[in-house]
């Protein structure tokens, strides 16, 4: 093989394996909740859907400016309503509702399982326009 030959096809090759790199970065599609990017309401849910996280870590929803939430566990095969004060208050005025659970709680942690939130949220100058939203993440 010539020179100009093996330079020719290293550099297919290097491009090749670019390519590759390239689309295993890239992902296999498109992971925005349809239900979540076409309300004007929701900015995020913490986690996201079918997202896995760890016995005590932080859920609840981000909401856009004007709108306020309440939220309910299910968990161990209870629906559990988070009393107001122990929604996180101090994220509240940025619209983040949240809640972690811990001693004294009404969740001490997550089961080791399935577990589910259902965010009920309003407009704060509307609050008959009430709506909910519901999704499961895994608790490992």
């Amino acid at each position: 093989m010539h020179k100009k030959q093996r330079l020719i096809l290293s550099g297919l090759l290097g491009v090749g394996i670019g390519l590759l790199v390239l689309a295993g970065l890239s992902g296999g599609g498109d992971n925005e909740d349809i239900t979540v990017t076409a309300n004007p309401a929701i900015d995020a849910l913490i986690p996201a859907r079918e997202s896995e996280i760890l016995r005590r870590d932080m859920v609840g929803i981000d909401l856009a400016a004007g709108y306020e939430a309440t939220l309910t566990l299910e968990a161990g095969g209870e629906i559990i309503p988070v009393p107001t004060d122990q929604i996180d208050s101090a994220q509240q005025s940025l619209g983040l509702y949240t809640y972690r659970p811990a001693d004294g709680k009404v969740l001490e942690f997550f089961p080791a399982q399935s577990n589910c939130v259902t965010a009920t949220y309003w407009p704060v100058e509307d609050r008959d326009d009430v709506q909910t939203i519901r999704w499961c993440f895994e608790v490992t």
